[in-house]
């Protein structure tokens, strides 16, 4: 193995500890409160490493808010998305993504950079999977009903999503509904027969 390749190899899992190491923190504390110091030693290399790697916190952060949301799950087909980010929402042990979130909502940086992440990697793509002139509209709402029943349930515990039934079904139709193009001339009808 040629030495370069060796080097590459070995910066790149340095470089995957110092992610790993920053959502782990910023799921635990408040991205003002999160240090780099700290998420260095954590990994146990220098400072100055993890700002070679990332370049600065609020880049480290952005990295962490990316790799802890459920992105990934858009590569699939449309059909499949309100099943797989249902499934997603039920998993036990909740994911870091949304400990950032939550965590993260008092700081005006932070919350400016998970927007920014959010209209970049989930709403942006996921609007691009549909059709229509509101399909930016729908993905939003898409994430927020995501967004809003993990935190029910995972943060705030609201008894009747955790309790023995099963809240799959609905909240897959729920998530269906947002990315159902159909849905809002269905709304419309409705609304010009009651006049």
């Amino acid at each position: 193995m040629r030495p370069e390749n060796s080097e590459k190899r070995s910066g790149e899992t340095t470089r995957r500890r110092i992610l790993a190491a920053a959502i782990a923190r910023f799921a635990r504390a408040s991205y003002e409160e999160v240090k780099l110091r700290d998420i260095a030693a954590d990994v146990g290399v220098d400072v100055a490493l993890v700002h070679r790697s990332f370049g600065s916190k609020e880049q480290l952060f952005a990295a962490a808010v990316v790799e802890a949301c459920p992105s990934a799950l858009l590569s699939q087909d449309r059909g499949r998305l309100s099943g797989l980010f249902a499934s997603f929402a039920l998993e036990s042990q909740q994911h870091d993504g949304l400990h950032i979130f939550v965590r993260s909502l008092t700081s005006p940086l932070a919350r400016d950079l998970i927007r920014a992440c959010c209209y970049r990697d989930f709403i942006g793509p996921l609007a691009a999977k549909l059709d229509g002139p509101d399909a930016q509209q729908r993905a939003a709402l898409f994430v927020s009903c995501l967004i809003g029943f993990s935190i029910l349930r995972e943060v705030l515990r609201v008894e009747p999503l955790l309790a023995g039934q099963d809240s799959g079904p609905l909240i897959e139709r729920l998530l269906a509904a947002c990315l159902d193009d159909a849905a809002p001339l269905a709304a419309d009808q409705n609304a010009s027969q009651s006049s």
